[in-house]
């Protein structure tokens, strides 16, 4: 009986180490996604778990609550903060600071051409 006594917290160990491996991917996952979908650049391709907690599901049953943060940018020089829950090994919620949307407008992009047009050439007799 007493050589048993070590498996189950071995065997627990090894669920709960599993079970944070693939959470933390699924996280990245729709990290990534999310910023893909609004035009955004996902940083260091990676997320942090910064809270971890026990909490009931819509049945009644004790699941594992973990939050992950992201970094994003959109313009390349500002860093902004974005944040996951994964309830029960499920994406939930994905929280994102407001951002600054980057000029895009012809005048911010002007490009100078030196070639001459038909059209821009006034001759002179």
């Amino acid at each position: 009986m007493n050589d048993w006594l070590w498996f189950f917290p071995l065997a627990g160990g090894l669920w709960y180490w599993w079970d944070t491996l693939r959470t933390k991917e699924a996280a990245r996952a729709a990290g990534r996604r999310a910023c893909e979908q609004k035009g955004l650049q996902f940083l260091d391709d990676t997320v942090v778990r910064n809270r971890l907690r026990l909490k009931r599901n819509s049945r009644g049953q004790v699941q594992i609550q973990r939050r992950y943060s992201f970094e994003f940018t959109s313009d390349g020089e500002r860093r902004y903060h974005g944040s996951i829950e994964v309830f029960g090994g499920r994406v939930g919620r994905i929280d994102m600071d407001a951002y600054r949307v980057p000029d895009n407008s012809s005048e911010a992009n002007v490009v100078a051409d030196e070639r001459p047009r038909p059209d821009n050439v006034t001759r002179i007799h």
